[in-house]
Protein backbone atom coordinates (compact mmCIF):
# COMPACT_ATOMS: atom_id res chain seq x y z
CA UNK A 1 0.00 0.00 0.00
CA UNK A 2 0.87 3.50 -0.49
CA UNK A 3 -0.07 7.18 0.33
CA UNK A 4 0.53 8.25 -3.15
CA UNK A 5 -0.59 6.97 -6.64
CA UNK A 6 2.23 4.37 -8.40
CA UNK A 7 3.03 4.98 -11.62
CA UNK A 8 1.60 2.07 -12.87
CA UNK A 9 -1.90 3.24 -11.30
CA UNK A 10 -1.41 6.57 -12.50
CA UNK A 11 -0.95 5.24 -15.79
CA UNK A 12 -3.95 3.30 -15.68
CA UNK A 13 -6.30 5.85 -14.35
CA UNK A 14 -5.28 7.81 -17.60
CA UNK A 15 -6.09 5.35 -19.73
CA UNK A 16 -9.70 5.66 -18.25
CA UNK A 17 -10.28 1.98 -18.67
CA UNK A 18 -9.73 0.52 -15.75
CA UNK A 19 -12.46 -0.30 -13.20
CA UNK A 20 -12.10 1.70 -9.93
CA UNK A 21 -11.91 -0.53 -6.74
CA UNK A 22 -12.34 1.12 -3.14
CA UNK A 23 -11.82 -1.11 -0.73
CA UNK A 24 -12.47 -1.08 3.40
CA UNK A 25 -11.02 -3.86 5.63
CA UNK A 26 -11.16 -3.92 9.56
CA UNK A 27 -9.37 -6.39 11.50
CA UNK A 28 -11.73 -7.82 14.68
CA UNK A 29 -11.06 -9.66 17.32
CA UNK A 30 -10.66 -12.89 15.42
CA UNK A 31 -11.90 -11.76 12.10
CA UNK A 32 -10.97 -9.74 9.29
CA UNK A 33 -13.62 -8.01 6.85
CA UNK A 34 -12.45 -7.33 4.19
CA UNK A 35 -15.19 -5.35 1.65
CA UNK A 36 -15.44 -4.08 -2.09
CA UNK A 37 -17.74 -1.15 -1.85
CA UNK A 38 -19.94 -2.49 -4.89
CA UNK A 39 -20.43 -5.58 -6.49
CA UNK A 40 -17.96 -8.35 -7.16
CA UNK A 41 -14.72 -9.77 -6.25
CA UNK A 42 -11.24 -8.64 -6.72
CA UNK A 43 -8.01 -9.97 -4.90
CA UNK A 44 -4.75 -7.86 -3.80
CA UNK A 45 -1.54 -9.45 -3.68
CA UNK A 46 0.92 -7.60 -1.66
CA UNK A 47 3.73 -9.31 -2.19
CA UNK A 48 3.94 -12.00 0.10
CA UNK A 49 -0.18 -13.13 0.85
CA UNK A 50 -3.18 -12.42 -1.26
CA UNK A 51 -6.22 -10.81 0.57
CA UNK A 52 -9.80 -11.18 -1.28
CA UNK A 53 -12.26 -8.56 -0.94
CA UNK A 54 -15.94 -8.86 -1.81
CA UNK A 55 -18.84 -7.04 -1.78
CA UNK A 56 -21.01 -9.19 0.30
CA UNK A 57 -19.08 -10.37 3.11
CA UNK A 58 -20.52 -13.81 4.32
CA UNK A 59 -20.80 -13.08 7.96
CA UNK A 60 -21.45 -9.43 8.01
CA UNK A 61 -23.19 -8.63 4.83
CA UNK A 62 -23.11 -5.89 2.56
CA UNK A 63 -21.40 -2.27 3.54
CA UNK A 64 -24.91 -0.34 2.65
CA UNK A 65 -23.21 2.68 2.56
CA UNK A 66 -20.01 4.87 3.47
CA UNK A 67 -20.17 8.83 4.55
CA UNK A 68 -17.58 11.01 3.69
CA UNK A 69 -14.15 11.53 5.21
CA UNK A 70 -14.25 14.82 7.58
CA UNK A 71 -11.12 16.38 8.15
CA UNK A 72 -10.87 17.01 11.87
CA UNK A 73 -10.36 19.83 13.10
CA UNK A 74 -8.58 21.54 17.08
CA UNK A 75 -8.32 18.65 18.93
CA UNK A 76 -10.94 16.58 16.90
CA UNK A 77 -9.42 13.82 14.83
CA UNK A 78 -11.24 12.82 11.45
CA UNK A 79 -13.94 10.83 11.01
CA UNK A 80 -15.25 8.44 8.90
CA UNK A 81 -18.94 6.50 9.29
CA UNK A 82 -19.60 3.10 7.95
CA UNK A 83 -23.11 1.35 7.36
CA UNK A 84 -23.53 -2.32 7.64
CA UNK A 85 -26.69 -4.44 7.16
CA UNK A 86 -25.85 -7.37 9.51
CA UNK A 87 -27.92 -10.38 8.20
CA UNK A 88 -28.02 -11.86 11.37
CA UNK A 89 -28.67 -10.77 14.91
CA UNK A 90 -25.37 -13.08 15.93
CA UNK A 91 -23.70 -10.82 13.59
CA UNK A 92 -25.14 -7.58 14.82
CA UNK A 93 -23.66 -8.58 18.11
CA UNK A 94 -20.59 -9.34 17.01
CA UNK A 95 -20.51 -5.71 15.53
CA UNK A 96 -21.39 -3.98 18.41
CA UNK A 97 -19.18 -5.88 20.73
CA UNK A 98 -16.81 -3.65 23.66
CA UNK A 99 -14.01 -5.70 22.41
CA UNK A 100 -14.70 -4.52 18.72
CA UNK A 101 -13.85 -0.77 19.65
CA UNK A 102 -10.35 -0.05 18.31
CA UNK A 103 -10.26 -2.58 16.02
CA UNK A 104 -8.14 -1.63 12.52
CA UNK A 105 -9.61 0.32 10.18
CA UNK A 106 -8.13 0.76 6.71
CA UNK A 107 -9.21 2.31 3.33
CA UNK A 108 -7.74 2.03 -0.16
CA UNK A 109 -8.76 3.17 -3.25
CA UNK A 110 -7.41 0.47 -5.83
CA UNK A 111 -7.94 -0.29 -9.50
CA UNK A 112 -8.44 -3.59 -11.18
CA UNK A 113 -6.32 -5.03 -14.21
CA UNK A 114 -9.39 -6.44 -15.87
CA UNK A 115 -7.04 -9.12 -17.48
CA UNK A 116 -6.27 -10.86 -14.16
CA UNK A 117 -8.73 -9.10 -11.79
CA UNK A 118 -6.17 -8.36 -9.54
CA UNK A 119 -5.30 -4.61 -8.41
CA UNK A 120 -2.50 -2.99 -10.12
CA UNK A 121 -0.14 -2.30 -7.52
CA UNK A 122 -0.22 -0.84 -5.02
CA UNK A 123 -3.54 0.36 -3.84
CA UNK A 124 -3.40 4.37 -2.66
CA UNK A 125 -4.92 4.24 0.92
CA UNK A 126 -7.36 6.79 2.00
CA UNK A 127 -7.76 6.16 5.53
CA UNK A 128 -6.26 4.42 8.38
CA UNK A 129 -8.00 4.35 12.01
CA UNK A 130 -9.89 2.38 14.63
CA UNK A 131 -13.58 1.58 15.55
CA UNK A 132 -14.51 4.05 17.50
CA UNK A 133 -18.37 3.63 18.25
CA UNK A 134 -21.37 1.17 16.82
CA UNK A 135 -24.92 2.84 17.23
CA UNK A 136 -28.24 -0.07 16.20
CA UNK A 137 -30.83 1.71 13.88
CA UNK A 138 -34.17 -0.51 13.68
CA UNK A 139 -36.19 1.04 11.23
CA UNK A 140 -39.43 -0.32 9.71
CA UNK A 141 -37.93 -4.03 7.25
CA UNK A 142 -34.39 -2.69 7.49
CA UNK A 143 -32.04 -3.67 10.77
CA UNK A 144 -28.42 -1.57 10.31
CA UNK A 145 -25.03 -1.21 12.80
CA UNK A 146 -23.83 2.44 11.95
CA UNK A 147 -19.98 2.28 12.93
CA UNK A 148 -18.17 6.03 13.41
CA UNK A 149 -14.37 5.72 12.62
CA UNK A 150 -11.63 8.05 14.10
CA UNK A 151 -8.33 8.48 12.51
CA UNK A 152 -5.16 7.02 14.20
CA UNK A 153 -4.65 11.00 14.73
CA UNK A 154 -7.15 10.00 18.17
CA UNK A 155 -4.65 8.33 20.11
CA UNK A 156 -2.07 11.10 19.91
CA UNK A 157 -5.28 13.22 21.05
CA UNK A 158 -5.85 11.00 24.20
CA UNK A 159 -2.33 10.74 24.68
CA UNK A 160 -2.14 14.43 24.58
CA UNK A 161 1.03 14.61 22.67
CA UNK A 162 -0.85 17.13 20.27
CA UNK A 163 -0.76 19.72 23.33
CA UNK A 164 3.62 19.14 23.67
CA UNK A 165 3.23 20.06 20.26
CA UNK A 166 1.77 23.43 20.62
CA UNK A 167 3.12 26.76 20.61
CA UNK A 168 2.59 27.80 24.37
CA UNK A 169 4.12 23.91 25.72
CA UNK A 170 7.04 24.21 23.78
CA UNK A 171 7.74 27.87 24.83
CA UNK A 172 7.03 26.61 28.62
CA UNK A 173 10.05 23.78 27.93
CA UNK A 174 12.30 26.11 26.00
CA UNK A 175 11.46 30.28 26.81
CA UNK A 176 12.13 31.96 24.14
CA UNK A 177 12.32 29.47 21.80
CA UNK A 178 10.03 30.30 18.67
CA UNK A 179 9.84 27.26 16.26
CA UNK A 180 6.38 26.58 16.54
CA UNK A 181 4.96 30.44 16.66
CA UNK A 182 3.73 30.28 13.14
CA UNK A 183 1.60 26.72 13.63
CA UNK A 184 -1.76 27.12 11.72
CA UNK A 185 -4.65 25.43 13.34
CA UNK A 186 -3.59 25.35 17.11
CA UNK A 187 -6.25 26.77 19.45
CA UNK A 188 -5.62 30.34 20.99
CA UNK A 189 -6.33 31.32 24.44
CA UNK A 190 -8.78 33.13 25.06
CA UNK A 191 -9.21 35.61 28.22
CA UNK A 192 -12.20 35.72 29.82
CA UNK A 193 -13.59 39.27 30.33
CA UNK A 194 -10.51 41.19 28.99
CA UNK A 195 -8.97 41.67 25.89
CA UNK A 196 -5.66 40.97 26.92
CA UNK A 197 -3.65 39.16 30.04
CA UNK A 198 -4.42 41.66 33.15
CA UNK A 199 -1.23 43.59 33.91
CA UNK A 200 0.01 44.18 37.46
CA UNK A 201 -2.01 46.32 39.83
CA UNK A 202 -1.19 47.94 43.39
CA UNK A 203 -2.23 49.33 46.15
CA UNK A 204 -1.28 50.25 49.64
CA UNK A 205 -0.87 52.75 52.35
CA UNK A 206 1.53 54.38 54.23
CA UNK A 207 3.74 52.25 56.20
CA UNK A 208 4.37 49.56 53.98
CA UNK A 209 1.17 47.99 54.43
CA UNK A 210 -1.00 46.78 51.26
CA UNK A 211 -1.87 44.40 48.46
CA UNK A 212 -1.18 43.78 45.50
CA UNK A 213 -3.04 41.89 42.56
CA UNK A 214 -0.76 40.34 39.65
CA UNK A 215 -1.61 38.36 36.71
CA UNK A 216 -4.41 36.89 38.73
CA UNK A 217 -2.76 36.40 42.15
CA UNK A 218 -3.42 38.10 45.02
CA UNK A 219 -0.53 38.51 47.41
CA UNK A 220 -0.55 40.14 51.02
CA UNK A 221 2.28 42.79 51.89
CA UNK A 222 3.09 43.29 55.35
Amino acid sequence: MTFRLTPQMASALRAGTFPIAPLVEIKLPGYTLRHLVGAGEVAWFDGSTTRTFSGRDPRFGALVSTGDLRDGALDEAPDWDLTFAPPSEVAVEDLTLASAQGSEVSAFLGVVDRSTGMLIPEPLQLFAGELDVARLRIGKGSRTVEWRCVSALERFHDQERGARLSDAWHKLVWPGETGLANMSGIEKTSFWGVENPPSGVSYGGGGGGGARLSEGRFEREF
